[in-house]
């Protein structure tokens, strides 16, 4: 497995923002889930990114970089992330609560 630290085209990336419905919008929720290209093959035989595609998610490789760019932001990968965690803590919500959580998050090295 590469850790994402070894892909230059990925590097150390960061994203803040104060999230509302209109950031969220503009910001956050076109941002696209990411594969490596050198797991695309081990991902598959372990029946993992069944509904993946390159029209739905970007590709990056160790050493060519972005194979199917342009990114929708520099910052890409990571606001992707920041869409999984959104997702991840809707799943808190109780009793027809919804929205978005608050809270000040940071997140370090999450992969």
């Amino acid at each position: 497995m590469v850790s994402l630290l070894q892909v230059p085209a990925i590097g150390c990336q960061w994203f803040s923002c104060s999230v509302d419905a209109y950031t969220y919008s503009k910001q956050i929720a076109s941002s696209r889930s990411f594969c490596i290209y050198e797991e695309i093959e081990n991902m598959r035989n372990a029946g993992l990114i069944q509904g993946g595609s390159i029209e739905n998610a970007i590709v990056c490789s160790v050493l060519s970089g972005w194979l199917n760019g342009p990114l929708r932001f520099c910052n890409e990968p990571c606001r992707h992330k920041i869409l999984d965690l959104i997702g991840d803590f809707s799943l808190f919500a109780q009793n027809g609560h919804q929205g978005f959580p608050f809270s000040h998050l940071i997140a370090y090295k999450v992969c």
